[in-house]
């Protein structure tokens, strides 16, 4: 994944997770988050679009920035 993909999405992830910029800066992260898993085939690592398609922004979140998220209900994760 290229750089300028992973900081977008980080972004948007930091946005969300930490909303200081109101509603619209919420609605257009989650938008931007959306549109990177918007195709069957993302390009992304695994468990990152599975977090992002099932919407868990702050494993996904903690999985870039280089923690390790917990296992959910799914069954996936450590």
């Amino acid at each position: 994944m290229d750089s300028e993909r992973t900081q977008r999405i980080i972004s948007a992830l930091q946005a969300l997770t930490s909303p200081s910029g109101g509603k619209a800066s919420i609605l257009e992260s989650i938008r931007v988050l959306d549109a990177e898993v918007a195709g069957p085939e993302s390009g992304l690592p695994s468990d990152l679009d599975h977090y992002l398609r099932r919407r868990s922004y702050e494993k996904a979140l903690l999985l870039l920035t280089g923690g390790k998220p917990g296992e959910g209900t799914c069954g996936r994760g450590s």
